[in-house]
């Protein structure tokens, strides 16, 4: 938990810094196509999801929470890094297993209110008494600007844990972006 906690506040102190900095420097450009927009935001979200492969034998519901900044160099191109707690549901009474990964990618928008995000990274187990080592996960998906504050995200997200284990699960973000 403590983990948990220092990653989401240094996170938070990071986005903040960018986004003051941003706030006196915002760059509008007419001249091209792609409309120079300089902005930043920050989302919170709910992440859940059916678990798939094999992670689904030992696991039959995943729910999380993440915080998530996206810089907005051009209207159609965001920069995003991010930071979840994963949190994959034991079946049959059987103990959970909680992740922490933390990733960047770009969402890629097609329209104003629809885009396309991939994010690469690493991830680490934080269950007690687990292994200290890192994973690569990716997360991929197509979201929704339901509303200015509101975004949905459809998406698959994976953690390679090993040769021919990969902790993945098919899902739904639910967010509340700031700053927008």
């Amino acid at each position: 938990m403590k983990k948990i906690l220092l990653a989401i506040a240094l996170f938070t102190a990071a986005s903040m810094t960018v986004m003051a900095q941003n706030k006196n420097n915002k760059s509008f450009s007419d001249s091209t196509s792609n409309k120079m927009i300089s902005k930043f935001k920050i989302s919170i979200g709910l992440d859940e999801g059916i678990p798939v492969g094999h992670i689904s034998k030992y696991s039959s519901f995943v729910m999380g929470a993440s915080v998530q900044g996206e810089y907005l160099p051009l209207k159609e191109l965001g920069i995003t890094l991010s930071a979840n707690y994963v949190y994959y549901l034991g079946k049959d009474g059987e103990d959970g297993l909680s992740m922490l990964p933390v990733m960047g990618g770009v969402n890629f928008y097609i329209t104003p209110k629809v885009f396309l995000s991939g994010q690469v990274g690493a991830a680490w187990y934080i269950n007690k008494g687990s292994e200290k080592d890192t994973y690569f996960t990716y997360a991929q998906g197509i979201g929704f600007m339901a509303s200015k504050r509101i975004s949905l995200l459809a998406k698959y997200e994976g953690i390679n844990v090993g040769t021919s284990r990969t902790y993945s699960f098919a899902g739904l973000r639910v967010a509340y972006n700031f700053y927008k």
